[in-house]
């Protein structure tokens, strides 16, 4: 093992205190903070918030405290869709909706796993990983879909957002302690050799408990409604009584099953043009599971930039905790200024960030626009739920090199993709990734 010795820390310390541009840095980050002392502004100043391809503007969201990145960049990549069709502006769909019945599938989700593994010691790995978070807020594009296509949309005054909903914290204590609690019994009852009738009766009692818990952090989801709005041009429109799934087959006229997951995974085994799912990533009993085709980056961003052309905008999956800066709403390689200011280099290859664990998805956001300079993209409009007071509205601007680096899947219709794509992603077996995969999307 190699240790410290006072001899090479008093050489160290020497080192550091006779570099005046190290101690100058020091005076900076200690006021001030580290991304604040050491931001580039020249990257900022030089992001012009101009696209060549700019397809949506409209007003953002707001998660607040809350993991549902997925869910709002999800809704308001459907909401566009709808406007697009019905010439309608700024319409809102109910986040709060969707978000009880994914907290109600989840338990139940995790309730089927917990009986599936109830034969296994609580040191299993996979029980351990269950018993660890059985629900949370994050989620990806196949847990939207899952949703949808089974509890259909609301327009969100008719469901708006709770206080438990804009900051989960408290909920997700509550509700993970009663999940557990309910574990053990279910555990219980499967190593007692309980009938499967029995064990049925007591998770559709735990379901019924879990309903009423969220009705009273999120409201109780309506089953009918009418839907009455006025179009771009006055006009007047009424939906008529129907449900929420009605609402999402009659007037969305979208079919999400046309819309694939990319991923881009270069090296560390990770194949092209053959695709990955992984275990345990569901929210649904009998739900879709991901599936995701692993593209080269250069494929990745001409599909997205053909979608966009067609004046449609792309969901995405990245890691927006690498390289950011909040205030400005930039995603750039040079905001800061590691080298110059702590000597170091930051980051590795993109495979073996992933493996190391350094950079994973952490939040999904919607690709609005891209500028293009000889076909070849500088920059990317990008629509986040964080509000309108970051960035540009609460638009970001990622440039190219970013995206390249820190984006991980992106969502496109099966339209855009080359044939042999399209062959790879009907016709390969997908392969398992395990629960414990850095790819799991937050």
């Amino acid at each position: 093992m190699s240790e410290i010795n006072p001899t090479d820390l008093k050489t160290i310390r020497s080192d550091f205190l006779d570099n005046q541009r190290y101690r100058v840095t020091q005076n900076a980050v200690m006021k001030n903070g580290i991304k604040n002392s050491i931001t580039n502004q020249r990257a900022i100043d030089n992001s012009s918030f101009a696209f060549s391809v700019d397809v949506d503007s409209n007003k953002v969201m707001n998660q607040k405290h809350s993991g549902r990145c997925w869910m709002f960049s999800g809704l308001n990549f459907v909401r566009f869709l709808i406007e697009k069709h019905h010439n309608l502006k700024d319409m809102e769909l109910s986040p709060d909706y969707l978000f009880f019945y994914d907290k109600l599938e989840r338990g139940n989700y995790f309730y089927n796993n917990i009986v599936k593994t109830a034969t296994k010691p609580l040191s299993d790995r996979e029980v351990m990983f269950l018993l660890a978070t059985p629900q949370e807020d994050g989620g990806d594009w196949n847990f939207l879909i899952n949703l949808i296509e089974k509890y259909g949309l609301v327009p969100n005054d008719l469901m708006p957002e709770t206080t438990p909903a804009w900051n989960t914290t408290e909920l997700n204590q509550m509700y993970n302690r009663k999940l557990d609690k309910d574990a053990m019994k279910l555990r219980d009852l499967v190593n007692n050799e309980a009938s499967d009738t029995k064990i049925k009766s007591v998770i559709r009692q735990m379901n019924q408990e879990n309903y009423r818990i969220l009705s009273i952090c999120f409201g109780t989801p309506p089953e009918h409604f009418t839907y009455e709005y006025r179009d771009k041009n006055n006009n007047y429109h009424t939906t008529g009584r129907i449900t929420p799934l009605e609402f999402y087959k009659k007037f969305s006229d979208i079919n999400l099953n046309d819309y694939i997951e990319l991923m881009n995974l270069p090296g560390g085994g990770y194949k092209f043009n053959q695709t990955y799912t992984i275990d345990l990533c569901n929210n649904v009993i009998g739900g879709k599971n991901s599936h995701y085709l692993n593209v080269p980056m250069h494929d990745m961003r001409r599909m997205a930039i053909n979608q966009l052309k067609d004046g449609d905008p792309v969901w995405f999956a990245c890691d927006v905790l690498q390289e950011w800066n909040n205030p400005a709403g930039l995603l750039s390689l040079g905001v800061y200024d590691w080298k110059r200011s702590f000597g170091i280099t930051l980051g590795k290859d993109k495979a073996n960030r992933v493996q190391y664990r350094e950079s994973m998805p952490t939040h999904a956001m919607l690709i609005c626009g891209v500028d293009l300079q000889d076909d070849e993209p500088t920059k990317w409009k990008v629509q986040n739920s964080w509000g309108n007071k970051p960035g540009h509205k609460g638009y970001f601007i990622m440039d190219n090199p970013w995206m390249d680096q820190y984006t991980y899947n992106t969502v496109v219709n099966k339209k855009y993709l080359s044939a042999t794509e399209l062959k790879s992603y009907q016709e390969t077996t997908p392969i398992t990734l395990p629960y414990w995969t850095a790819m799991l999307s937050d």
